[in-house]
């Protein structure tokens, strides 16, 4: 896809996947509707206050509106999973000591 194009999409992506409709987007950006629609219809880019606020309301990263995905391709499934339970283990232990120190 277009690199100029994915923010437009991401946006609308993003704003369908809260339920909200483009007035109810405008209403919370506190910009006038027919800029939110300037923008997801790829006719202006974001200013920066403007993107900094979309990646709050829509919880998605900066990164995600550029078209960048974060990728698990180079993570070792079962390598991660064992580092997983280790620290959940480790949490646990550290939990259970706490709760059976007896005071001094």
């Amino acid at each position: 896809m277009n690199e100029l194009l994915v923010f437009h999409h991401r946006l609308k992506q993003a704003r369908e996947e809260h339920g909200m409709t483009q007035v109810d987007a405008a209403k919370h950006l506190k910009i006038a509707r027919q800029t939110y629609l300037d923008l997801e219809n790829g006719r202006t880019q974001p200013r920066l206050d403007t993107l900094l606020e979309l990646s709050k309301m829509f919880n998605k990263s900066i990164m995600f509106f550029a078209g960048n995905r974060p990728s698990l391709d180079e993570f070792d499934t079962l390598e991660l999973l064992a580092e997983l339970q280790q620290r959940y283990m480790t949490l646990s232990t550290d939990r259970t000591k706490e709760t059976t120190a007896q005071p001094e």
